[in-house]
């Protein structure tokens, strides 16, 4: 294969090779990053005050769900964009058409069969009947985003998706906070009907730009392409959202919407950091898959322990400092659940090599693959969950989060190896990094380290990966 050029797919703007361009691309990736995650942000800093325990419990558990439905209204059709854009032969436009008119058509038929049973869906989700209609126009822009995401990564217009995205997030996080300050009555409703508003006015934005790049039809070589690569990643979608979301569930079944509440806090400041790995990963997809397509294996690999540097420097911030900058910015009714954050923090330097290297077998079209692995490892959170929470309480789920996405990359490296996708990956010092990472946890957990101990350990780490992070000032997008 040979990699994608401009003028094979008609671009929003030509990309930038330049250093300037590369910096340029991560600091909007992070933004876009940052305000994608804005309500989730604001549930944390400003919901948490405007709202009880039990009211904050109950919005996280209707934003654990949105995934979830935003796989089944759309079978996972549209992440096929991300792979096939990257095609010397892709027919982008028609591709396009094909996805908008499948997915809509998923979309459309779910829709209906979720409200003609509202009532038994709404039991079983253990969410009042009124949320529904939100939840799936939530759901919608969830997937026009996710659209336009990959689109743009590709034609590395990030300024772009940073002022939808943002755009959004504004919309939503100023009409939440209105609502809030009137509102009467369940003050989670208020934030989620901000959300749906702000989700429905996305959607229109995006199919305007998007408008004279799509050519409506419905091409069966498109669908079958499209049913090769993203059916076989629905489990795969559907794992990492049980492993990120579905603890909270079973915590509300075993202890209340108060536990979820204060579990929701602590993980979601704890899991703060992925937002930096996003922005580096998708900064960086453009020239993953020119390397791959060349045959650049050192280039993989630089990249590989760049960003694995730019997510351990942030990890170790949270490990050493969130904790007690949490207990100066959040509400005190929270103080309970803050010594989780480090734990989530661990967890999720674990998911950072999986994503990091799960891309390879992405590339070689290993999506089943892919799904087996994520699948069951979601299965082994939710089965230790099963069991221990009952046993040690709701906290442990968080270590049991640290197990299954350490699962995960293990067993990913294992497949990369076996193929023989690559020449043998051996992260040994990223692995030293996570044991190490591991034992600061648990001694910060024994007995918390001085403040100035604290500080010098951080500055440790910055030091010993120092050339890592420099190596960023020696590379170009593509």
């Amino acid at each position: 294969m040979t990699n994608v050029t401009n003028k094979a797919i008609p671009t929003l703007s030509a990309p930038s090779k330049s250093l300037g361009g590369v910096v340029r691309q991560i600091v909007n990736q992070l933004g876009v990053a940052v305000a994608s995650k804005l309500v989730p942000i604001a549930t944390i800093f400003l919901y948490s005050r405007m709202m009880g325990v039990a009211d904050y419990g109950v919005l996280n558990i209707f934003q654990s769900y949105l995934w979830i439905f935003a796989l089944v209204l759309s079978l996972n059709l549209h992440v096929a964009i991300g792979r096939y854009i990257y095609l010397p032969e892709a027919a982008f436009e028609s591709f396009l058409g094909t996805t908008l008119l499948s997915v809509g058509a998923v979309f459309v038929v779910g829709s209906i069969a979720i409200m003609a049973f509202a009532e038994v869906t709404s039991v079983t989700l253990g969410l009042p009947q009124l949320l529904l209609p939100l939840m799936l126009v939530t759901v919608a822009g969830q997937i026009v985003e996710s659209l336009m995401t990959q689109i743009a990564i590709h034609d590395q217009r990030g300024e772009l998706l940073l002022r939808i995205v943002a755009g959004k997030a504004v919309v939503s996080l100023s009409l939440s906070l209105a609502l809030l300050l009137v509102w009467g009555g369940d003050k989670f409703f208020a934030v989620l009907l901000a959300d749906a508003f702000a989700s429905l006015i996305l959607s229109v934005v995006v199919l305007v730009l998007l408008r004279s790049r799509i050519e409506w039809t419905l091409r069966p070589d498109h669908l079958t392409y499209m049913a090769r690569y993203a059916l076989p990643l629905v489990p795969y979608m559907l794992g990492l959202t049980l492993l990120s979301q579905f603890d909270r569930v079973i915590i509300d079944r075993f202890y209340g919407k108060e536990a979820t509440g204060l579990y929701s806090l602590s993980y979601n400041v704890g899991v703060l950091l992925l937002m930096v790995v996003t922005a580096v990963l998708n900064a960086f997809n453009p020239s993953f898959f020119t390397a791959l397509n060349k045959g650049d294996h050192d280039r993989i690999n630089r990249d590989a322990r760049l960003i694995f540097a730019l997510a351990l420097v942030p990890t170790v911030g949270i490990v050493l400092f969130g904790q007690q900058l949490s207990s100066f910015v959040l509400p005190a009714r929270y103080v309970e659940g803050f010594t989780l954050i480090p734990i989530v923090a661990l967890g999720g330097l674990c998911s950072v090599v999986f994503q990091i290297w799960v891309r390879v077998l992405a590339y070689f079209h290993k999506t089943a693959t892919i799904s087996a692995i994520t699948i069951s490892c979601a299965a082994l959170n939710i089965g230790l969950n099963l069991w221990l929470l009952p046993l040690f309480g709701w906290k442990v789920a968080a270590w049991t989060t640290v197990v299954a996405y350490f699962a995960m990359t293990v067993f990913c490296l294992g497949v990369v190896n076996v193929c023989r996708l690559l020449p043998p990956v051996m992260p040994w010092r990223e692995a030293l990094w996570i044991l190490s990472v591991l034992v600061l946890v648990l001694v910060n957990m024994q007995q918390p380290l001085h403040d100035v101990l604290r500080v010098g350990v951080f500055f440790v780490v910055v030091w010993l990966v120092r050339r890592d992070l420099l190596s960023l000032m020696h590379r170009e997008v593509r």
